[in-house]
């Protein structure tokens, strides 16, 4: 028998002394009257000191419940650290109150147990807020140990795996993933005073639509048809546009088959948005407002510390105007490339000689994925600031309006060399759409397995007439992981995908 087998096989014993105690080991519910934020404010306010007549003149009655971490005995008193939702506070047990049950308790509880305690609220000599517990509740066995030294899992593909360990043990991550509940209520609090609606669009869809990327496939077995999850919320909102919703948003799960690295997961969550009878212009100084006043309200400034691309720290501030410049300028500039002349061929063989492409993936890639991978190894990690990019090649953008020189209205928002927003002035000519999707239809027949398809499900909606709009995507995981100072995607996700061990 493991050690670990040992301890669960005396911890489930342990069950037995508490339906001794007269106690279940699984309790159906605890009323209590504070959480441990409110316990240690109500002891700040009020004069709580250690008097020794804590029975003598009761001061408080009160009630808590949550999870032990810490548990020291000190013959004829004990203390425990107990944390719920809000934090931690102390509980003391004294033997001249709580008499033989005391000896029994300490031995029936453990560290990672769930407990109720009720009893008077005091501040101790070394002016720690205290509960005196005059009656104890075993309220859940944990028939397995916490982690070694209770103060936290430092293994990092650990904290992945057992998240529900990491928010227990790490504070730091408990209010990592309280901020980002925060930002999300933020963004909607946003949209709703615009008058956006909130709706909920398609995740498993016949066609791949809304961006460039592979897909993960999936058979539908009562409709004996492959589907595929989607990779873009764009498509259904604007259908949803040109059925009378003028102004419409989705917080959502968007799933893309491709290779993964610190600034990307295969499961992400994306936030859109698409206005009718807006423009580009619109949008942009929307984009601006929306970050201002989401990151003041989340972070308390729009003046924050953030992690650059060698893990360094910078400050970056989302309060002032963002300045705007062009994908053709920042190519030019740090790559040297003509965004207007430069060929198909020609890039293929400056992405193999020069920017780290196998010759067999650059021989499948069309024209405006080979632009941006000289743009992602050039100009992209340049971009500490938060800046807006725009006028991106058409080809990369195939269902943002064109514009005359090849490029499209088009905009991306960029943060230490993270792509944070995209905004477009939408196409809605199903002439022109229907000619840039078999385009794309062409480059994926070529190899190029993250180009679109024709999609005429969308092409017969826009026919049926769409109205001006614009259009916004964002990726919460990536602002959440800007704003707390995390390199990885996965420190923000509460439950990222892992390879089974």
């Amino acid at each position: 028998m493991t050690d670990t087998h040992k301890l669960v096989a005396e911890r489930t014993a342990k069950i037995k002394l508490w339906e001794e105690l007269g106690f279940p080991g699984y309790a159906q519910k605890f009323d209590r009257t504070h959480t441990a934020r409110e316990a240690r404010e109500f002891c700040e306010k009020n004069d709580l000191r250690d008097t020794g007549d804590i029975l003598e003149k009761p001061k408080s009655k009160a009630a808590l419940a949550g999870r032990i971490l810490q548990f020291r005995s000190m013959g004829k008193l004990a203390f425990l650290r107990l944390r719920d939702v809000s934090g931690d506070f102390q509980v003391c047990l004294a033997r001249n109150i709580l008499g033989d049950t005391m000896k029994k308790l300490e031995k029936a509880l453990d560290l990672g147990d769930f407990c109720g305690f009720e009893g008077e609220f005091f501040i101790t000599k070394h002016g720690e807020p205290t509960l005196m517990a005059t009656k104890v509740t075993p309220l859940a066995k944990a028939i397995r140990p916490l982690p070694e030294k209770w103060a936290g899992l430092k293994d990092r593909e650990a904290c992945y795996r057992e998240r529900s360990l990491d928010l227990m043990t790490n504070r730091e991550t408990f209010e990592r993933f309280r901020l980002r509940s925060k930002l999300i209520r933020e963004i909607r609090n946003w949209l709703e005073a615009k008058d956006f609606v909130e709706v909920e669009t398609r995740i498993l869809q016949p066609q791949a639509g809304g961006a460039m990327a592979r897909v993960f496939e999936t058979h539908h077995e009562a409709l004996d048809h492959d589907f595929v999850m989607r990779i873009a919320i764009e498509l259904d909102l604007k259908m949803a546009v040109a059925g009378g919703m003028e102004r419409v948003f989705e917080l959502g799960k968007n799933f893309r088959n491709e290779g993964m690295d610190p600034s990307h997961l295969q499961e992400f969550t994306m936030l859109e948005w698409y206005a009718a009878y807006e423009d580009l212009e619109t949008n942009l100084q929307w984009t601006e407002d929306l970050l201002k006043t989401v990151v003041q309200n989340t972070m308390g400034t729009t003046n924050v510390e953030i992690l650059n691309a060698d893990g360094k720290t910078i400050s970056v501030d989302f309060g002032k105007k963002y300045p705007r410049v062009t994908f053709g300028e920042l190519l030019k500039k740090h790559a040297g490339v003509d965004l207007p002349k430069v060929t198909e061929k020609e890039l293929q063989t400056l992405c193999v000689k020069k920017y780290d492409l196998p010759p067999e993936e650059a021989k499948k890639m069309g024209r405006g994925n080979l632009l941006d991978h000289v743009f992602k190894k050039t100009a992209r990690p340049k971009l500490l600031q938060p800046t807006f990019v725009t006028h991106y090649p058409s080809e990369l953008k195939p269902l943002a309006r064109p514009c005359e020189d090849g490029t499209s209205e088009s905009a991306q928002l960029l943060v230490a060399g993270w792509e944070i927003t995209n905004a477009y002035g939408e196409l809605v000519d199903p002439q022109v759409q229907r000619k840039l999707f078999e385009a794309q239809a062409k480059a994926k027949a070529a190899g190029d397995q993250e180009a679109m398809e024709v999609n005429e499900e969308f092409l017969k909606a826009m026919e049926h007439g769409f109205p001006p709009m614009t259009g916004f995507g964002m990726g919460i995981d990536r602002l959440v992981a800007l704003l707390t100072q995390q390199p990885n995607l996965r420190d923000v996700v509460l439950f990222p995908l892992m390879k089974p061990e």
